[in-house]
């Protein structure tokens, strides 16, 4: 199936069709920047987020949404895989271990996130916070925790996909602007980039991640408030517990919290001394909690 669907902001172009993807994809080769979104849906076998969703957004036309459930990632990897093509995320990290999960090692990933941080001062650089500030855009996140798995999607879904991959270049666009003319734009590039990892197999058991034995950080005056601010939620939650400070977690995986600032659960896995129990244990409030300090 493949239907173009126009709304009062994007066009966009739903593809469940192997040969059709593979064909709007090489279609996309010859531009040097496209804006990047993926969603994913829970995969009970693996016990973890699997791809159902990769978006697409030239800087002119139709998103190119992509229906990876149906048509499998292989038309996608030379586009995802090729380091001529420039490709810009919000929250890029995540998108990346995602694709990696499916088995692609991205090249080109720019994380709009990280330009955020050196671009503006803001208590939220989520994808909607920065619509909003850049341009006076809400956006309804409503649909992120969607069921992504469910076949048919509804054109809302669909919309809500398209829109975040266009406003994470549009978002991209605007950020390398005001960097620019402050003569930081290569700067936050080059801190922008995304490396790719070595990909695993599809169905393949995920290593386990390694921690860093102890980050030693250099924090500026904004993250050691963060840090103070965490060390205070630390404890009262460990009062409510019962429990010492130290069994929530250690005062480095807090400065960790205060310079990476996760926004979603997948990401606290990157932070130092969180592993899977204390994130599903504690990862809700954390993210309040660093939400609550970062406003």
């Amino acid at each position: 199936m493949s239907w173009i669907e126009q709304s009062g902001r994007i066009t966009w172009r739903y593809l469940d069709d192997p040969a059709q993807l593979r064909e709007a994809a090489e279609a996309l080769g010859g531009e040097g920047l496209i804006g990047l979104d993926t969603e994913t849906c829970w995969d009970v076998k693996s016990k973890g987020q699997q791809l159902a969703l990769v978006q697409l957004a030239p800087p002119e036309g139709d998103v190119l949404v992509a229906d990876v459930l149906a048509t499998g990632v292989e038309p996608l990897k030379p586009l995802l895989e090729s380091p001529a093509t420039k490709m810009v995320a919000h929250n890029a990290r995540f998108d990346e271990g995602v694709l990696r999960g499916a088995g692609v090692r991205a090249e080109g990933l720019i994380d709009t996130l990280r330009m955020s941080r050196m671009a503006l001062t803001l208590g939220s650089h989520s994808l909607a916070s920065l619509c909003e500030h850049l341009f006076g855009l809400p956006i309804d996140k409503t649909l992120q925790k969607s069921n992504w798995r469910r076949r048919p999607l509804t054109r809302a879904q669909i919309e809500y996909a398209a829109l975040d991959a266009r406003m994470a270049l549009l978002v991209y666009g605007e950020l390398s602007r005001m960097l620019a003319e402050e003569g930081r734009l290569e700067l936050a590039l080059r801190v922008s980039e995304v490396a790719p990892s070595e990909p695993r197999e599809p169905g393949a058991e995920p290593k386990k991640k390694r921690k860093p034995a102890g980050p030693e950080l250099i924090l500026t005056p904004e993250e050691k408030r963060l840090v103070k601010a965490l060390k205070s939620w630390r404890l009262g939650l460990a009062n409510t517990q019962r429990v010492p400070a130290y069994m929530i977690c250690p005062d480095r995986t807090l400065e960790h919290l205060a310079r990476a600032r996760p926004e979603t659960l997948e990401a606290l896995a990157d932070i130092y001394g969180l592993g899977e129990s204390k994130i599903k244990k504690f990862g809700e409030e954390m993210l309040r909690a660093l939400r609550d300090s970062c406003g």
